[in-house]
């Protein structure tokens, strides 16, 4: 996973960081979707509801088109970070049912090259893509089910860029990953392993 300065090429928008309060909403474990309920999950989650015009302007501010498919990729990754491909295409297919697979995996490139989609890959885990861009967090993923959350550094800007010798380079990433259990897999696991401990007694 990849933090980045934040960089602004004088387009409106573009490299701003999001609100605190748009982050707090967001589901913290929402990566968590099994293929067989995404479609499910996903109705209940309300993604159907309007496309803001801001996506409009994002677009825009990055000499992009305005598109369906685009607006509907942004939106699904708005209301679901860190999703992977195919369950960016099953949120989009929901309102665009014929949208073709290589058109999301087209607009993906495109938002991402862009800087308005960020696109992040777990060891051992499919690429992910989330809209939170321009600002340094990080995330933590579950050892057991795979599920991503947002991590914000807890001192200063981007302190994580502050490496203690840099060698003479000019840095402007950094990569920190944090790797546990999280709280559903934990309480899941909790059961057996106390009956394992009663077993072996």
């Amino acid at each position: 996973m990849r933090s980045r300065r934040a960089r602004s090429s004088g387009h409106p928008g573009e490299g701003r960081p999001l609100a605190a309060a748009q982050v707090r909403r967001r589901p913290a474990l929402i990566g968590r979707i099994h293929p067989a309920t995404k479609l499910d999950s996903f109705q209940k989650s309300g993604y159907r509801r309007r496309v803001t015009p801001d996506f409009e302007t994002q677009l825009r501010s990055v000499s992009l088109r305005v598109t369906r498919p685009r607006m509907a990729v942004l939106a699904a990754l708005r209301d679901h970070p860190h999703v992977d491909t195919d369950e960016v295409i099953a949120l989009v297919r929901m309102d665009n049912p014929t949208v073709s697979h290589q058109t999301v995996y087209d607009v993906l490139r495109a938002l991402t090259t862009a800087g308005l989609v960020r696109r992040i890959q777990p060891t051992g885990g499919p690429a992910r893509y989330e809209s939170r861009v321009g600002d340094n967090h990080h995330h933590i993923v579950c050892r057991s089910c795979g599920a991503i959350a947002d991590v914000d550094c807890a001192v200063g800007r981007a302190p994580c860029l502050t490496a203690s010798d840099d060698h003479g380079f000019v840095v402007d990433e950094a990569e920190v990953v944090y790797r546990g259990t999280c709280p559903d897999c934990k309480k899941s696991d909790a059961p057996s392993a106390l009956h394992h401990v009663k077993g072996s007694r």
